[in-house]
């Protein structure tokens, strides 16, 4: 099967601020990004945190091909697109979501433009020369996709990517969703509550929401942008007012585009839960910080 990824753009997001602003760190991060959803290096950080999201819908929202349609799943901040084509590849109907412009990009590389496993290489480490064991560990070459996706995803599976801001682009979309999984995208948020109420919005009463990340937020060190920092008690007590806890919170261990050859990593102690959205109507606005 040749997969064909629609792509939808919901809003002008690419001015030319954004383009001028950190071309060299948003390249870096974006070849970072490859090997964690599409290189077999990145295996053990996808397994890390992608699979409980993965493995607590299948679970509380699993996949009836006989009697029912596919559950609607949405992916928001998805990088390369390699979550919600796993949804995708699980039988849901999923749509992913992403604002940079390099990762829709990259995603729209591998998902329309590779038709073999390991069709291009990388070398997403030649920047990066401190913590070296080897004098020529950042000349490493990286071979990605791990996967086909034309190959690799069933006959009419449901995938498709949006660009555009989270907010503005579903900001009409009211009860729309089955499931939302949100992963290391909470703190990308310049304001937390506008991402919160916009979840619950967009959820249908009993649908799901299932998170993991930290609260590292983004936009804590750029100088003059909007940066709201709560403490998880404080996004706990927001949640809780659309969205019933039927897994967690608890903490699970996980790392974002790591080197593994690197002398030195980050790991993240991140809040995972799986909630239920409740009857409650969202409310409240906020100013537009995007």
């Amino acid at each position: 099967m040749r997969l064909s990824v629609s792509w939808i753009l919901k809003t002008q997001c690419f001015g030319m601020q954004s383009l001028k602003h950190g071309l060299r760190r948003f390249a870096r991060s974006t070849l970072r990004q490859f090997v964690r959803d599409w290189a077999k290096e990145g295996e053990g950080e996808r397994s890390s945190s992608y699979a409980p999201l993965i493995d607590a819908l299948k679970k509380h929202m699993p996949v009836n091909r006989k009697t029912s349609p596919a559950p609607s799943v949405l992916c928001p901040g998805c990088g390369l697109g390699r979550l919600p084509f796993e949804l995708a590849r699980c039988g849901y109907a999923a749509q992913g979501n992403e604002f940079s412009y390099h990762m829709l990009l990259g995603g729209h590389l591998v998902l329309n433009r590779c038709h073999r496993v390991e069709a291009c290489v990388i070398y997403p480490y030649v920047l990066s020369t401190t913590n070296r064991r080897g004098r020529t560990d950042h000349l490493s070459a990286v071979r990605v996709p791990d996967v086909c996706p034309s190959t690799a995803l069933p006959q009419g599976s449901k995938l498709s990517m949006t660009a555009g801001e989270f907010i503005e682009v579903y900001k009409d979309q009211k009860g729309e969703w089955d499931a939302v999984l949100t992963c290391f995208f909470l703190d990308t948020a310049k304001n937390v509550f506008s991402y919160i109420r916009t979840i619950a919005h967009i959820i249908r009463e009993g649908g799901l929401w299932i998170n993991l990340g930290p609260l590292l937020y983004h936009y804590a060190e750029v100088e003059k942008a909007i940066s709201i920092e709560l403490s998880w008690e404080e996004v706990r007590a927001n949640i809780e007012k659309y969205f019933d806890f039927v897994e967690g919170p608890q903490e699970k261990i996980a790392q974002y585009t790591g080197n593994p050859g690197s002398m030195v990593g980050v790991r993240y102690r991140c809040i995972f839960f799986v909630a239920v959205r409740n009857s409650k109507a969202a409310e409240g606005t906020s100013l537009s910080v995007f």
